[in-house]
Parts: C-alpha cells; structure tokens; sequence
C-alpha cells in the first residue's frame, strides 16, 4: 500500500514536470515559430530607403562644401565594401564577437540579460532590429520579439548585408549616424582614412555615443572607453599584441573645429541658392534626402575662401552698419565661382536689388552701339532696358518684371543713371557676357548631381549668342565708373566677371572709418581687387576693367 501511494505520488511529480517543462520549453518554442511566421521584419533595404540621408554639396573640385543635413542628424549611407576592414574588426569585436557565426544572438548575452533584467546582450542584428522597427521598451516581451526577428532577418539577409544596414542607421553621436558622418565629425577626414587608434574608438561609442564623447564627459573618460575598445582588438586577434602597444589615443576634434560646427550666414545664402536651383531642375530637397544625393557646385574653394577673406578684411574696424556682397562668374561657363551674400543675417544681399548708379554704364554703351544703325540714332529707356535683358540681367523675377518704375510699366530716362535696382549677380551675368565676347550663359551654382557613382543630371553650360562680339568689346573697355549712394565696383577678366556691391539696408549715402564718403573706388575696388586675385589674370591680357 505504502509503495502504490509512492508510486502515485512520484507519477504527479513527473506529471507536473512535464506540465513545467511545457510551459518553460514548449509553450515559448510554440511562441518562437507563431512569431517567426506574424511578426515580419523589414528589409534593411526598405529601412535605409525610408531614412532621410544627408545630402553632400562639393566644390567644383570635389572637395566638400558642406552638408544638408537631416533633422535626426548626419547621415551619409556607406557601403559594406565601403567601410574599412579596421572598422568592420573594431566594431565586431566590441560589440558581438560572435557576429559572423551566431543565428542572430549570442545564447550567453541573452541569459545575462535574462538575469539581469533586460539590459545588454544586443548584438549588432538585435541592435539593428531595435533600431529599424524604433522599439526600445525595456520589457521581456520586446527582448523575446526582438530575439525572433533577429533570427529570421539572420536567415533572409547576408552577414555582410545586416552589418551595412547596422552601420548605417546606428548613432555615432554628434547628431551623426553611420561611419563616414562619424569620420568628419570627431577626426575631420575621409573615412577610408581612419587608423586602427581611430576605429577602435568609434567602435567605443556604439554603447552610449553621448555617453563616450570626450566634448562632452571630458578626455579621460573617454580614454577609458577607447582603452577597453583597443583592449578587444587584441583580446579577439584583430591586432597584435604589438599593435596594440603601439595604439595611442587618437586627437578627437572639438565640435567647433569641423565644418559643421561653423556653420554661417553664408553657408546658409550659398546652400538656399544651390537648393533653389535643384527645385527648378527637378531635385526638391525631399527627393536629395531620400536618395541620398551629391551635387557637385560651380563655386571653387581658393576663390570662395578668397572671397570671403577679402570682406572680413576691408570691413574689419568700418561702421557696424556697412553690408556687402561679392558674386563671380565664370564667362566661359556662367558657373558662379564665388559667392558672398553677407554674414550678418539671413538677407543674402547678393540676390537683394541695389541701385547700382554709373556701374550701369556698359550697359547704356550697349544701347548706344546699337543704336547708330537706327537714322535717327535714338537711345531711350526702353532700349537700354532690352541691351540689359540681352546681356544677362533676367527679365522677369518671381513674376515681376524688372527694370522698371514702382508702377512697374514707366521707364524713364533716368534708366541710364542706374536708378533702377539691381541684383549684384545679375550684373556679374552682364560683364560676364561682355568678357566672353558677346555669349551669355545664365548664372548657375550646380554642375551636376549624382546617386552613388551615377550622374542623374549636369547643367548645359552651351553658350548663346546674345551680343555682337565687336559691341561686347567696347562694353568691357572704358574708364571705371562707380556707384554713389551704395558703393559697386564690377569687372571682368576672360578668367572672371567679379561685382561688389557695399552699402547698408537702406538707401542712405554712407561713409567709412573716416568719414569720407562711400563710392565703388574706395572699399569695394578693395574688396574686388582682393577678391579677383592674380591667379584670375596671370597674364597683362587677361588683366580686368574696373568698372
């Protein structure tokens, strides 16, 4: 009796067992494969596409320009054969040893994390999951999904392929995602670049960006996360024992030593221009961000650091209230090589109309050279108009017509004094035009735009015949003249067409330091002449007129 009661008593035990294991086997391999058939992961193709990139403006060169970034930060997409092995090593080693071999996750960090709660034991797929689907709830349930769908992206997607879409939507910090971002913002070079010393630290700042970044925890912090980072290398055989002895800490930049951290009002002029354009070519900002676009400009990098020097140093110790815009362009192409808008504000007073006084007068020539075919020869308002329509100064702008009176039908005769407002880089157009012996071609900042290695669009630079070339010439030669209320001086080389426009944000006579009056011969031909550089006029023929 004794043994059958052991006996039934032994039999609910194994009963119950069975009971137990089911529900702490079964019922969550059960869970496993209902969820590996509901839940759906999506591509990392369809992630990538979704994110808004970080759109590249070059110089003419291909050096960079600057970025436009996206509001959720730097992105600029880099391929998997893009990213250098050192960065591939120090970014597995740090963060899931077992990346090349495990079915999604490694079984030891999920257990810690179990234990522990839920925190750590993400490898790069079930990081890149979290980060794709932007669940970050710290719960088992969110754990348990994200553990699923890392298995089955493991199953439909390459190794290689999850790392590149890993590497790609993951924070760096500094409002960067992806390497190439990270490369610019903390060492200021290329990522094909990078050291070992360098990988090895932004390979640390995958577990908490924000967290490791020596800008914002200070230098020896961060040190502490670059030493465990360059420890793994060595400890995982990606480095010798050597190597890693000879790793020192890499100089990280400050933020306000890259580009992005001096950012400016003409940056900001110069990346409106170039956008504005894009739109009127097909390219709205929403289809450069979702492709992830370059666009290679027309401004080149001496002439615009040039330029720009060449305000900061005449306006240095002038009234506070003293503005000025510089705009050249090439003849042979119209590509605006240099651009100052002005860094006072978001005026950009390159594009803003001025009165332009006796620097109009090349223009008045043109209308006279034209009219001695006509008997009577009669030079009136409407003709000086139609020569300044002919030579680059645009008809129309935002629907208006130009070059007229505030009732915008009247053309009086003072049309020849300059009276009517005038956009510095419109007058740049016009002695362009008159410097390549009568062929016009319209103003431009784009050269081309590219997707990857693939130009999707490049701007005709064909010219078109809008003087004859004898007239052309008489137009370009002559005496100086200058502006009065506001200070313009414009020339052009057959190499370059430079205007300088000075004044302020309003129509008042103005004076310098010293009190003598402003007109183009004083700090404008300064600025021009600095801004023009003899590199533009190497030779006595090339030298410009000064107008």
């Amino acid at each position: 009796m004794e043994k059958q009661r052991r006996r039934l008593w032994w039999r609910r035990v194994r009963r119950v067992g069975y009971v137990l294991a089911g529900l702490f086997i079964g019922v969550p391999a059960i869970a496993f494969a209902v969820g590996y058939l509901v839940w759906d992961v999506r591509s990392p193709q369809e992630v990538l596409a979704e994110l808004d990139k970080t759109v590249v403006l070059e110089y003419s060169d291909g050096a960079e320009l600057m970025k436009v970034v996206p509001a959720d930060g730097d992105r600029t997409f880099t391929p998997y054969a893009g990213v250098p092995r050192k960065l591939v090593d120090a970014i597995v080693a740090v963060e899931d040893p077992t990346f090349w071999t495990n079915s999604g996750f490694e079984p030891t960090g999920i257990a810690r994390a179990m234990v522990t709660g839920v925190g750590g034991g993400s490898g790069i797929t079930q990081q890149y999951v979290k980060n794709s689907t932007g669940e970050d709830d710290a719960t088992l349930f969110r754990k348990f999904k994200e553990l699923v769908l890392s298995t089955k992206i493991t199953n439909q997607q390459s190794k290689e392929q999850i790392f590149e879409s890993y590497v790609n939507v993951i924070s760096f910090g500094r409002n960067t995602h992806g390497p190439a971002a990270a490369a610019q913002a903390y060492f200021g070079k290329p990522l094909r670049d990078i050291s070992w010393s360098e990988a090895a630290f932004l390979a640390g700042m995958l577990q908490a960006p924000y967290g490791h970044d020596p800008a914002t925890v200070g230098p020896e912090q961060a040190a502490k996360r670059w030493t465990y980072a360059a420890d793994k290398l060595a400890e995982r055989g990606y480095v010798s024992a050597a190597e890693r002895d000879s790793m020192a800490y890499p100089r990280v930049l400050d933020p306000d030593e890259t580009r992005a951290g001096r950012t400016s009002y003409s940056d900001y002029h110069i990346r409106q221009q170039v956008l504005a354009e894009l739109e009127t070519q097909g390219f709205p900002l929403e289809t450069l961000r979702r492709e992830g676009m370059t666009v290679r400009t027309t401004l080149e990098e001496k002439a615009q650091d040039r330029t720009e020097q060449a305000v900061r140093n005449r306006l240095a110790g002038e009234p506070a209230d003293l503005r000025a815009a510089v705009v050249s362009v090439r003849p042979r192409d119209g590509g605006v090589a240099a651009y100052a808008g002005g860094n006072w504000s978001v005026t950009d007073y390159a594009v803003t109309p001025h009165r332009p006084g006796s620097a109009f007068r090349s223009v008045v020539q043109v209308a006279e050279l034209r009219a001695r075919a006509d008997v009577p020869p009669v030079v009136t308002g409407a003709k000086i108009r139609q020569a300044a329509y002919d030579a680059g100064i645009p008809e129309f702008l935002d629907g208006t017509r130009t070059l007229t009176a505030a009732d915008g039908v009247h053309i009086a005769s003072t049309i020849a004094e300059g009276t009517y407002a005038l956009r510095p880089i419109d007058l740049a157009a016009v002695y362009a035009t008159f410097a390549s012996g009568g062929q016009r071609v319209a103003p431009h900042f784009v050269a081309e735009v590219r997707k990857g290695d693939e130009v999707v669009w490049s701007r005709d630079t064909t010219p078109v015949p809008a003087l004859p070339p004898d007239v052309a010439r008489f137009a370009q030669g002559g005496p100086g003249a200058y502006g009065t209320s506001d200070g313009w001086t414009a020339g052009a080389s057959p190499v370059l067409s430079t205007v300088v426009w000075v004044g302020g944000d309003d129509e008042l006579p103005r004076t310098d330091w010293a009190g003598v009056p402003l007109t183009g011969e004083t700090l404008p031909a300064d600025i021009w002449r600095e801004a023009m550089g003899a590199d533009f006029a190497p030779t006595p023929a090339a030298a410009p007129v000064v107008r």
